[in-house]
């Protein structure tokens, strides 16, 4: 309900005052008195009868927004300076009639009595009429018409003896007898009295649009800090006032990793960050959602792990304009950097030395340990394995913080075990973050109406000072004067007073308040699991290559890219990056190949197979090739290790020898790294075996060397006995005849 036990409680002079003047503003304008309420409670007569009629919106393409136009505040004796634009969104001419102005029964004294005046379930009273006119006699189609009121002091009602706070106004536009528009705002009344300023701190995230890559390109930085790029009208809008601002280190290295080519405005830009007056923590590197990570089965928070595959070390062979690495806070961290937060800040490296991954992310930082993940996706697991990372101090919605009435705001400090959680003053923020991304004057004032009237609400409860965290959204300003004209315009309420992350974070802690964790959705889980599973896939592969950090540094950066926490609205979007990526990585996985195919023929016991691998990395691998057969008809020998150029293929000679038979055997060819682990995708080689005809083909040969030996023999035996015939012939008659005559026996 929109009624408090507190009523508008206008006196009876003023009531009589009013009254008059209403009468004559109804001759004139034929607009009715109302019923106002005395100090005393009591229901003054009606001066002209008026019953208020039900709002009900014709038209719902026609709009009618309301805001004030003057101060921050109202004092008693001044006049109500609005605002009214009505918008005719239909496609026809619009003719309107009476434009009225209202003032809510009563004052709004609780967050629940403001949300339900500025957002009704249901059309309802918008209260007592304070001033009547008519409206733009016509709206085009498409058009929009703004005008500007003053109701008199007298007209409004409030005087001193009215109770300082937050009030309702509404604007109704009529066509005929019919309201087809209605808008509302607030206004915040403020008589002479000690009110008690509400601590307001606030945190500005500065990051970039959400991407794939881990570091952003040289002319996508100069387009970031050109005069009215993205970052600098960040950067413009907090820099030097009362704001935290919460910084992607992304954006440090992407500048300092360039060197002496980083383009003159990012180099500027960082300059300027460095000589703000401003807190700064850093989020994780990327703005990775470190809840994602962990709900996903990261052991620990994800970190850079190298920019040396970045780095052109001839942009570091002479001084460069990029601003020094201030010594940030000191920790007994291991050298691994923790997500986006140094370790250690060293001193910058020596002229003419490339930086080290530490100096590169290195700043002074007001504090390190500070997480700020994705709002309303933490759980109490997460909180474990942040502050075993070091982040002992969490940013939470307020969401996720239950215990309190609606109406009851706590401090931003609640107590979470070992760590402390600062809690995000949900309302609050929403309506800073429309008021800082406004894209009229109108819609800004609007949301800024109600912002004072949140921390009116708030400093009503005098029962103890609060403290309360208002945290712009990971979005970005249309334009740096919306924002800086957003943070002023709170820096001139009086009851609110600036707050830094330390004094915040020494709030006194809200008791009996409790976390309420809330995981990841499905989906999400299931495609982070399937970066982190192929991440160490990556580092496995990785252990190949004579140079691992130029793989596995570059795709952890990438890694982070992608699990960044703005691509957490963008669900297809992200659906669509988490594709890419891994079929990038599969890509890389591949790299490594067998590329002998085969049939190969083995005729013979002993031979050596020719495999051929390809390298198509820009690196040299070193390998260990395993041959293993589908049968027993080969035997392999002892596995072969190579150097495979970068970009080039190689082919080496594996031993085996064959055994039992003849036939076909399939031989699977794998590629192991050094440290034992597969790479690439195993190869499959077709091999003929028939090592019998070896034995056949000796037998062969023998029995040919037989032949050719006696053969000899043969030929020698017969031309040794031609020869003693023909050199003896007459011996050879005397024998023949001897042996024919009887006295010779």
């Amino acid at each position: 309900m929109v009624a408090e036990s507190i009523p508008a409680r206008r006196p009876v002079l003023s009531l009589l005052l009013s009254a008059l003047l209403a009468v004559g503003s109804a001759a004139v304008l034929g607009a009715p008195a109302h019923a106002l309420q005395t100090g005393t409670h009591a229901t003054a007569p009606s001066v002209i009868a008026h019953t208020t009629r039900q709002v009900v919106a014709a038209e719902p393409d026609v709009t009618l927004s309301l805001a004030p136009a003057g101060a921050a505040a109202l004092q008693p004796g001044q006049d109500l300076q609005l605002t009214a634009t009505i918008s005719n969104g239909t496609a026809e001419p619009l003719t309107l009639g009476a434009l009225n102005f209202y003032l809510a029964d009563r004052a709004l004294t609780s967050r629940t009595a403001l949300d339900d005046w500025l957002r009704p379930d249901d059309a309802g009273s918008p209260g007592d009429v304070i001033l009547s006119q008519p409206a733009p006699a016509s709206i085009l189609p498409g058009n929009s018409e703004t005008i500007s009121v003053t109701v008199p002091a007298a007209s409004v009602g409030l005087t001193e003896q009215n109770a300082w706070g937050a009030r309702g106004l509404a604007a109704t536009v009529s066509a005929g007898d019919s309201v087809v528009a209605e808008g509302r705002s607030t206004f915040v009344w403020a008589p002479p009295t000690s009110v008690v300023p509400v601590n307001v701190a606030m945190i500005m995230p500065i990051t970039t649009p959400a991407g794939t890559a881990g570091l952003i390109p040289s002319q996508t930085l100069e387009t970031y800090t050109a005069p009215a790029g993205l970052l600098t009208r960040q950067l413009d809008g907090v820099a030097n006032r009362p704001v935290a601002i919460a910084i992607d280190p992304m954006i440090i290295a992407s500048i300092r990793v360039l060197g002496s080519a980083a383009p003159a405005s990012a180099v500027d830009w960082l300059n300027r960050l460095e000589r703000s007056t401003n807190d700064i923590f850093p989020l994780s590197y990327a703005d990775a959602d470190i809840a994602l990570e962990v709900q996903a089965g990261a052991p620990a928070l994800l970190g850079p792990t190298s920019f040396e595959q970045a780095i052109d070390p001839s942009h570091f062979s002479s001084p460069t304009p990029e601003p020094s690495a201030a010594t940030g806070v000191q920790s007994d961290a291991p050298p691994q950097v923790s997500p986006g937060t140094p370790t250690d800040a060293p001193s910058p490296a020596p002229t003419g030395t490339p930086p080290s991954t530490g100096e590169l992310l290195a700043w002074n930082y007001t504090a390190t340990n500070i997480a700020w993940p994705a709002e309303g996706t933490v759980t109490a697991a997460d909180l474990d394995v942040f502050a075993a990372g070091g982040l002992t101090t969490a940013i939470l919605a307020g969401s996720q913080v239950s215990g309190h009435s609606a109406d009851d705001v706590p401090n931003t400090a609640i107590s979470l075990g070992d760590s402390v959680g600062l809690v995000i003053d949900d309302p609050l923020s929403d309506a800073i973050r429309r008021a800082a991304k406004a894209a009229t004057d109108d819609d800004w004032r609007q949301a800024m109406a109600e912002v004072l009237a949140q921390l009116a609400v708030t400093a009503q409860d005098s029962r103890s000072t609060h403290t309360v965290l208002a945290a712009f959204d990971r979005g970005w300003p249309p334009t740096s004067a919306r924002l800086s004209q957003t943070i002023d315009a709170l820096s001139s309420v009086s009851w609110r007073a600036p707050a830094s992350l330390q004094q915040a974070l020494g709030s006194p802690r809200t008791p009996n308040v409790a976390f309420q964790g809330k995981a990841e959705p499905d989906a999400r889980l299931a495609l982070a699991r399937q970066l982190l599973q192929r991440e160490g896939e990556v580092g496995g592969f990785a252990t190949a290559a004579t140079n691992p950090v130029a793989i596995t540094g570059t795709h952890r950066l990438d890694l982070l890219a992608i699990l960044a926490t703005s691509w957490g609205p963008q669900a297809s979007a992200w659906r669509d990056a988490v594709t890419t990526n891994l079929a990038a990585s599969d890509r890389l996985l591949e790299s490594i190949a067998v590329t002998t195919k085969g049939p190969v023929n083995v005729l013979a016991s002993q031979v050596d197979i020719p495999v051929t691998l390809s390298n198509s990395l820009p690196q040299a691998v070193k390998v260990r090739v395993h041959l293993v057969p589908s049968n027993g008809r080969l035997v392999v020998g002892s596995d072969i290790e190579a150097t495979i150029d970068a970009e080039s293929a190689r082919t080496i000679k594996v031993p085996v020898s064959a055994k039992v038979g003849n036939g076909d055997v399939t031989l699977r060819v794998s590629v192991f790294s050094p440290t034992g682990v597969e790479v690439g995708v195993p190869g499959f080689v077709d091999v003929n075996v028939q090592a019998e005809w070896e034995g056949v083909g000796a037998v062969v040969f023998a029995v040919l060397v037989v032949l050719f030996f006696g053969f000899g023999v043969w030929r020698n035996i017969v031309r040794r006995r031609k020869e003693r015939t023909e050199t003896s012939p007459p011996a050879l008659a005397e024998e023949a005849t001897n042996a024919g005559d009887p006295s010779h026996g």
